[in-house]
């Protein structure tokens, strides 16, 4: 009798066209790399306009509207939203869809609050390693400061940021640098405060007495002045925003 040959076959008769194994997983992993970049994007983006003022508390996020502005598909939007609730800036509700949160005194307090403690700290940690063109630059900065239009909000943010920056990268700790930029980027609302009259003058005066400090290398002096500039400025904007905004803005 005639011996039958295999019924199974092996594998490799199964495999599809030389260089397709895994193929599929492959594209797979590609399709949602691209996603989460495509979400990653979005939130960067909503993010800035949440915190800059640019999206107002109660203002309603529709979905399609934004999958139209960002050039990305729904279920991105639905995705960044999604994280944004987690975050407390977006509210969403059955039947309704998603919206601005109103602003959180109790959030920015606390955002504060860290924020004064870890830059007070690399204030201290960069008075003893402040170079002498580090010192330069921050009095440079608050010359130009000096100088500004008072109501040159704009101009006078960036100035701040290189200045809080500089103290920053010269306290030597890449990870705290890290967390602070994380918390510097939850101040809420910053330009509602400094709006207010006066207000610039005040933090021109702060800023110049922390570079006295530090010139003088008094990392005690400087990381007591740094906690105390943030959190007056905490302060005041808390103040503004309850004086100032309508009623159900502030939570």
């Amino acid at each position: 009798m005639r011996r039958l040959g295999p019924l199974v076959s092996t594998g490799a008769a199964f495999c599809g066209p030389p260089g397709s194994q895994g193929g599929g997983f492959r594209n797979m992993a590609e399709k949602k790399t691209a996603f989460q970049a495509e979400v990653e994007k979005v939130l960067r983006a909503l993010r800035k306009e949440i915190y800059s003022g640019l999206r107002l508390p109660r203002e309603r996020l529709v979905e399609s509207d934004l999958a139209l502005s960002f050039s990305v598909s729904r279920m991105v939007i639905r995705q960044a939203l999604a994280t944004l609730k987690t975050e407390g800036l977006v509210e969403i509700a059955p039947y309704k869809g998603a919206s601005v949160a109103p602003i959180s005194i109790k959030s920015i307090r606390e955002n504060y609050q860290i924020l004064s403690v870890l830059e007070g700290f690399a204030t201290g940690l960069a008075a003893a390693g402040l170079r002498p063109e580090d010192l330069d630059n921050l009095k440079s900065i608050v010359k130009q400061q000096r100088a500004l239009d008072p109501g040159d909000v704009k101009e006078w943010q960036r100035l701040n940021q290189d200045f809080h920056r500089t103290i920053e990268k010269a306290c030597g700790n890449r990870r705290l640098g890290e967390l602070i930029r994380r918390y510097a980027y939850f101040t809420t609302y910053w330009f509602l405060a400094l709006s207010a009259p006066g207000r610039i003058a005040v933090n021109v005066k702060e800023h110049e007495a922390v570079v006295k400090a530090l010139e003088k290398k008094d990392a005690e002096k400087a990381r007591a002045l740094v906690e105390r500039h943030i959190m007056g400025a905490g302060e005041h904007l808390m103040e503004h925003l309850k004086l100032t905004m309508p009623m159900g803005i502030l939570q």
